[in-house]
């Protein structure tokens, strides 16, 4: 049954007593669609994983702020504080006599920006085990549409529209620094900043570089490649875009000539213009003007917590933008690749510093 979001007790009591009679209730988050059911019922957690083709690794769990004490062991609690409710699942260390299924000694909690699912968590009296509205592997369904359609059997499912969002980002607060184990809405440079140092990444994931200029043929392309040769694709990922390009075209000769001599190859690149899936990518953006910074800004004012003009990242220099070398000799290029190098390396090195096993 699809039902619309409302804010009357008979709303409210339809979720309830679905979840306490072990049925599944699809809901709209700040990010994307869950699956949901009383997470302290083992019969509908299993019902959920089975229904997900999920292996038996720990669901998210719900839970009034208030009450979160009750369930983990508070720490980094500035990250909690800044971040709770929101996009952002935490992982904490499990109280021990707390008896959740699938949970061991760390226990992955969240809260959503979402007023209904708040004051859901304030009525009902147990936490929610809850998981993305997807089969596993598969993408997440967007809309209550097409979670009838793939999961016929769900007893309840909520209506919230289509919701096109990256997932919630997982940071286990456990360690210190913490680690993000799943990279989602809210930037990796973001969570550091309310920290005040860096965070650690899971081996798995790769740091996202987004490097920035006008027409995507000589500075940008020139910084991607260099850049490659100070950091393998171990820990990172490296693109390069423009905010006037006409797409497709190959880099300027010099660009190649100059990457080239510093052990590179940008040969096969061709030009493309900035995106918002390019700056949604990204989790570093670095542009050579502060006009590059304006147009990153104009298609996502939310990035800015992540964008820097290349000379400015982690340094404090005077005249902070990398000269346009178009249209001038091969030294004009070699000078702008010698402006980009120290904050290329700074960068590279900053990356590593987020990998335990960098060496």
């Amino acid at each position: 049954m699809v039902i619309n979001i409302e804010d009357t007790p008979q709303f409210f009591n339809r979720i309830t007593e679905t979840l306490r009679t072990s049925g599944i209730v699809a809901l709209p988050t700040d990010t994307i669609y869950g699956l949901a059911v009383d997470g302290a019922n083992s019969d509908a957690c299993e019902k959920l994983r089975v229904l997900k083709g999920r292996d038996r690794k720990p669901f998210t769990f719900f839970v009034q702020k208030s009450t979160l004490h009750e369930y983990a062991v508070i720490s980094k609690q500035k990250i909690i504080d800044y971040f709770i409710p929101g996009p952002l699942t935490v992982i904490l260390t499990k109280r021990a006599p707390v008896a959740i299924p699938l949970t061991m000694k760390k226990i992955g909690v969240r809260i959503p920006q979402v007023r209904f699912i708040i004051n859901l968590l304030s009525l009902y009296e147990n936490p929610l085990a809850v998981t993305s509205a997807n089969v596993s592997g598969q993408p997440p369904l967007t809309s209550a549409m097409e979670i009838s359609k793939q999961f016929p059997g769900i007893d309840l499912i909520i209506n919230g529209g289509q919701l096109l969002s990256q997932p919630s980002t997982v940071l286990d607060l456990t360690t210190t620094p913490p680690t993000v184990k799943r990279k989602g809405k809210i930037p990796i440079l973001e969570i550091e900043k309310v920290y005040g140092k860096r965070v650690l990444l899971n081996s798995t994931l790769r740091f996202n570089v987004l490097f920035v200029c006008t027409a995507n043929t000589c500075r940008s392309p020139m910084a991607e490649g260099i850049f490659k040769t100070l950091l393998t694709e171990e820990y990172c990922t490296v693109r390069s875009a423009g905010i006037l390009p006409m797409n497709g075209l190959p880099p300027a000769q010099f660009s190649i000539d100059v990457v080239r001599e510093y052990g590179g190859s940008i040969a096969p690149h061709q030009t493309k213009s900035i995106t918002r899936d390019m700056i949604e990518w990204a989790d570093l953006i670095l542009v050579m003007e502060f006009k590059h910074y304006s147009a990153i800004l104009e298609i996502a004012r939310e990035a800015a917590v992540k964008t820097f003009l290349l000379k400015e990242y982690r340094r404090r220099v005077k005249y902070n933008e990398v000269a346009d070398p178009v249209g001038k000799d091969i030294h004009a290029y070699r000078k702008a690749a010698q402006d980009m190098l120290p904050s290329l390396k700074l960068v590279a090195r900053d990356i590593k510093q987020r990998y335990r096993h960098a060496k």
